[in-house]
């Protein structure tokens, strides 16, 4: 399993407690899933839909490459990898 920083931010960052996160996985799948077992079920039901699958509003980031939020189960992560999840933001 790779170690991977994860950034959180607004929202999250509020509800979390702590705006980054060392974590172990294998996909950003894995490492989403890690996140969301801090705080259950709420950060859970914040970064995921009805199917699984991270809400679109959700910005995820890899190494700075934007990811498809479908396709997290296939994306592989290695030891020192940075994973950034942007909440939606409001305001004007």
């Amino acid at each position: 399993m790779a170690k991977v920083t994860v950034m959180v931010y607004t929202t999250l960052r509020k509800r979390l407690g702590v705006s980054k996160l060392e974590l172990a996985g294998g996909t950003v799948r894995e490492i989403l899933d890690r996140l969301c077992g801090y705080k259950k079920p709420e950060v859970e039901n914040l970064i995921h839909d009805a199917e699984g699958n991270v809400r679109q509003h959700f910005v995820l980031t890899l190494n700075s490459e934007i990811l498809d939020n479908k396709k997290t189960a296939a994306v592989k992560v290695k030891d020192g990898d940075i994973l950034h999840v942007f909440p939606p933001v409001s305001g004007g």
